[in-house]
């Protein structure tokens, strides 16, 4: 866990430059694939820079809330001063311990930062905990399964082995969280898993 912190506080200033040249149009669309309505309460876990916030905020409007966390903290910091990132609360903690009471979240976002998280199991229960009945969670990247696998396997180091896992295993980990109705996209330029608490 401290490796891959240190080594996402290493990253964060250069972060977007390096990993985030996406058009507005793709992040748009990843965005778009949530299904977020106007005035959700939405949290967004692994947030990293922040790069998904002003669209997010944009989709909830004014009646929305939006709250971001991340485990490094440097990651924070870039995701506090991004243009148009407006949100209630900027958090700094793990997705395995969310510091938030239950059932309080129309959904639960995550863009670019499952393959990171030890305890995916743990991740996904406290997902599901802190969701309101019938709320979602959305597990999004611009990548396929296999092209994820590959891009962190040339990068090494803390993430080298830090991959999203298999399908049928993603789809049963979140059905054992509570998750039901679960549905897997996965395809080259394109991965998303959505499901929705019982």
């Amino acid at each position: 866990m401290e490796s891959r912190k240190r080594f996402f506080d290493d990253h964060a200033a250069s972060w977007d430059e390096r990993h985030h040249r996406d058009t507005e149009a793709a992040l748009g669309e990843v965005v778009r694939s949530f299904g977020l309505s106007e005035g959700d309460i939405v949290l967004d876990v692994g947030t990293g820079t922040g790069v998904l916030l002003p669209l997010i905020r944009k989709a909830v409007g004014p009646g929305g809330k939006v709250a971001a966390m991340d485990f490094a903290f440097r990651m924070l910091e870039e995701a506090k001063h991004r243009p148009g990132a407006s949100f209630e609360n900027l958090v700094n903690a793990s997705v395995e311990a969310i510091p938030c009471r239950a059932g309080i979240f129309d959904q639960v976002t995550c863009f670019s930062s499952f393959p990171h998280f030890p305890n995916k199991e743990r991740a996904l229960s406290e997902m599901v905990r802190v969701l309101k009945p019938g709320g979602s969670v959305s597990i999004a990247h611009l990548k396929s399964i296999e092209e994820i696998r590959e891009l962190h396997r040339q990068v090494g180091g803390a993430v080298a082995r830090d991959h999203l896992p298999g399908e049928n295993m993603l789809r049963d980990l979140m059905g054992r969280a509570g998750f039901r109705g679960i549905r897997v996209i996965n395809e080259p330029g394109k991965f998303l898993a959505r499901g929705w608490k019982k």
